[in-house]
């Protein structure tokens, strides 16, 4: 609800320090109301309390800092509680006194119980018919959004709700914690109950309708004038329209940079995942501050090339053909793995080829065993035995 009155201030004003100054006077009322109450307990306490009422300092952040009433320190934990819960007590009183006695709120509740729309026009009537209505409803708006206290101005509190817990504790022991609080408490502590929650159910309705009204007012001065405000970790952050349209122009021209680079920017080697540019994100607590576009590299592909001047096409190597010469005085024998590559359940022949060499006296039998032994050392399982020359006798000489 205080950032709503604080963006309204400055769709109006489009001043940071305006806008300051017409959000603390939104809730003049409840600050003098509360201040004015810390001063007086403070002096009824016998603590030294100093003001210091000036213009408050320039702000982004949707708080009332009411210290215009400043608390000397020697005050202590207690009193300075004391003097922080004063304020909050005398509003709701006020609150309840008004809703009470000016509004007849219970009064119109009452007409509303039945339910028919008769009685809904009944009770808005009783509503309405109080003088000055919208004035006492603006009041009890202000002080109650201004007396709550800060958590650590209670610390002081729990002294007494150590002590009364220990009291409860001593009554309990010796029994007659139960006889005490039904007869003692139990009324009068319910009907505080019921005050407070009729008080702060008053309350709520009232920022409900106050709330809507405030977020009306935004959509449409945001509507019209094409400003825009919002907070981010509770601070204002205010863009007018001249300072969008430029952003955008300064985003688009980002953009076309980006392209332009990317369209520019050639990969080299093979495609990769690594050479997409994917976005980064963020902070968690951010939002996406920039668009990123995502764009996969095109892959190059090799394209047949003109033909050589002056001629004929590209030939391709040729290939040596023939057999390769006999050395003398050896047989070579020839083994082929396999003449059908494509059908391999074809068992596997081998030929063996075996050339004589041109007779020499000197060798004689010698030459014929060593080829006998050399065909017989055949790599395959169940060799095929080749054939040898047969062997020539030396010739006389």
């Amino acid at each position: 609800m205080h950032e709503h009155v604080f963006k309204v201030g400055w769709l109006i004003t489009k001043k940071q320090r305006t806008t300051t100054l017409l959000y603390y006077t939104f809730f003049l009322p409840g600050v003098i109301l509360h201040e004015l109450v810390r001063w007086l307990v403070a002096g009824l306490l016998n603590v030294r309390a100093d003001r210091a009422i000036k213009l408050p300092d320039e702000q982004q952040i949707a708080e009332l800092k009411l210290n215009f009433v400043r608390v000397h320190r020697s005050a202590g934990e207690f009193r300075s509680a004391i003097i922080s819960a004063a304020p909050f007590l005398v509003g709701l009183v006020l609150v309840y006194a008004v809703n009470q006695s000016v509004l007849r709120v219970p009064e119109a509740l009452v007409i509303l119980s039945s339910g028919t729309s008769d009685n809904l026009s009944g009770a808005l009537s009783i509503l309405l018919s109080a003088p000055d209505v919208w004035l006492w409803i603006y009041l009890v708006f202000t002080v109650a959004n201004t007396m709550m206290p800060s958590w650590a101005s209670l610390r002081g509190w729990r002294i007494v709700g150590i002590v009364v817990a220990i009291g409860i504790g001593i009554l309990a022991l010796l029994g007659v914690a139960d006889e005490i609080f039904n007869n003692t408490i139990a009324a009068p502590l319910m009907t505080v109950a019921n005050v407070l929650s009729f008080t702060f159910a008053f309350v709520i309705g009232v920022d409900l309708i106050v709330t809507a009204a405030l977020g009306t007012i935004e959509a449409v001065i945001e509507r019209i004038t094409g400003d825009s405000a919002t907070f981010q970790n509770g601070k204002l952050i205010a863009v007018t329209r001249k300072e969008r349209i430029r952003q955008q122009e300064q985003e688009r021209l980002r953009r076309e940079r980006q392209q332009k680079a990317a369209s520019k920017r050639s990969v080299s080697g093979p495609p990769s995942i690594y050479n997409l540019p994917f976005p980064i994100p963020d902070a968690p607590e951010k939002g996406a501050s920039q668009t990123v576009t995502v764009r996969r590299d095109e892959q190059s592909t090799l394209t047949q090339g003109a033909a050589p001047p002056g001629g004929s096409p590209r030939q391709p190597p040729s290939v040596i053909s023939g057999a390769a010469p006999e050395k003398p005085g050896m047989a070579v024998s020839v083994s082929k793995a396999s003449r059908d590559t494509e059908d391999r359940s074809k068992p596997i022949q081998r030929d063996s080829v075996t050339q004589q060499n041109t007779p020499d006296h000197s060798k004689g039998r010698g030459a014929g065993s060593a080829i006998s032994s050399e065909v017989a050392k055949d790599e395959g399982t169940g060799a095929v035995g080749a054939a040898t020359a047969p062997e020539e006798e030396a010739a006389p000489e």
